[in-house]
C-alpha cells in the first residue's frame, strides 16, 4: 500500500470518527473499507501479473 494512499485512509478514518451523525459516519466508513479492499485486489492482480510475466519470459514494464 503506498503511503499516499495510507493517508487517505487515514483522513476517511479521521472523517469517519468526527462525522456528525450516523448515517454520513456509515457512509464514510463505509467508503473507506471498500477502498482498502480494492486496494487489496489491486495489489493481489499485480502480483498474479509479475508472476505470468516471469513464467513468460517477459519484462515487466516499470
Amino acid at each position: 500500500m503506498s503511503n499516499e494512499l495510507r493517508r487517505k485512509l487515514h483522513e476517511l478514518q479521521q472523517l469517519s470518527n468526527n462525522a456528525p451523525d450516523p448515517a454520513t459516519r456509515a457512509i464514510i466508513e463505509a467508503v473507506r473499507l471498500q477502498t482498502a479492499v480494492l486496494n487489496e485486489r489491486l495489489f493481489a492482480v499485480e502480483q498474479q501479473i509479475g508472476e505470468l510475466l516471469k513464467r513468460s519470459g517477459a519484462q515487466p514494464v516499470p
